[in-house]
């Protein structure tokens, strides 16, 4: 599985850890890894993420995270790109007195876990899923 980080916004150099953000992507996809070719982590602006939102999904607010995933009908692996707003989820951190570099990787891996099946959809798989992201985020932070 590919992993790719594209930073098309500006971000401190302490939020720029690719290599951790990688090795998480790659933990949490682990039991599902061959269902992967590649996938794009693209973070964005507040208007960029707008758009994205409005044009792809109808809706017009800013959010932290929109993931797309596409089948390929060659090899039957997911292409897999997810948006990510770095100032939303540094936004949301502060709302919830967080640290913000933790709900930025927690939002990157909300990101994933939709692509291996987890859903947002009511309250109590909203809670699991974050529950879950929380926790592997917690992981690769305390070791760096």
């Amino acid at each position: 599985m590919e992993i790719n980080f594209f930073y098309q916004t500006a971000l401190p150099p302490y939020y720029k850890k690719t290599k951790l953000y990688k090795a998480a992507v790659s933990f949490a996809t682990r039991k599902q890894k061959n269902k992967f070719e590649t996938v794009n982590i693209v973070i964005v602006s507040p208007k960029e993420i707008l758009r994205i939102n409005k044009e792809f999904l109808g809706h017009n607010y800013v959010t932290d995270v929109i993931t797309f995933e596409n089948l390929s009908p060659v090899n039957n692996k997911i292409y897999a790109d997810i948006f990510v707003c770095f100032e939303q989820t540094k936004k949301q951190a502060k709302e919830l007195g967080k640290h913000y570099r933790k709900e930025f990787l927690t939002v990157i891996i909300h990101g994933i876990l939709h692509l291996i099946g987890y859903d947002d959809d009511t309250l109590k798989k909203r809670d699991e899923m974050n529950a879950v992201a929380e926790n592997i985020a917690e992981k690769f932070l305390k070791k760096n």
